[in-house]
């Protein structure tokens, strides 16, 4: 497929089917230049369009809802 600027979600999410196809393609391969382009496409689309909302680690380890949630597990690491 000639990749291009992913412009919709359908397009992003045909991007991440075949990034995680070929993820492990050997390097030096036809597979591995895609692999490497996709992975730039895909991380141009989230930057843009992928807004994450800023947690205060603090408020989190504190929230009485953390524990149930794994947080445990990482005290005990």
């Amino acid at each position: 497929m000639d990749w291009k600027v992913l412009k919709t979600e359908t397009a992003y999410q045909k991007a991440i089917k075949r990034t995680l196809s070929i993820f492990h393609a050997e390097e030096g391969t036809p597979e591995a230049d895609e692999l490497a382009l996709l992975l730039l496409l895909v991380k141009d689309y989230e930057d843009k369009h992928v807004h994450l909302p800023y947690l205060n680690p603090i408020e989190v380890m504190n929230n009485p809802e953390a524990e149930p949630r794994g947080i445990a597990l990482l005290e005990q690491a």
